[in-house]
């Protein structure tokens, strides 16, 4: 399946990083107010965001909300990347 660069309200997007880390990108809509990791601006409530699960090689998992373009940071480093739907 041809995928976007960044995930969609369609697609999510899944690769490895190069620590073996799975790396899931699906799009959400904020439910409240979060703090991006990419530029530590602030997500408003409402907003059209990235949701960011890793799952650590060794079994350990945990998320974080992104801008959508602060992804595109993520999204270059990622190997084995493809489509799923949403």
């Amino acid at each position: 399946m041809p995928h976007s660069e960044l995930p969609t309200r369609r697609q999510s997007l899944i690769g490895v990083d190069f620590d073996d880390n799975t790396i899931e990108l699906k799009h959400t809509i904020s439910k409240q107010l979060y703090k991006c990791p990419g530029c530590r601006g602030a997500i408003p409530i409402g907003s059209e965001h990235v949701l960011v699960r890793i799952r650590e090689a060794g079994g350990e998992s945990y998320h974080q909300h992104w801008h959508r373009d602060c992804t595109r940071s993520i999204v270059r480093e990622l190997r084995e990347l493809r489509a799923r739907p949403a």
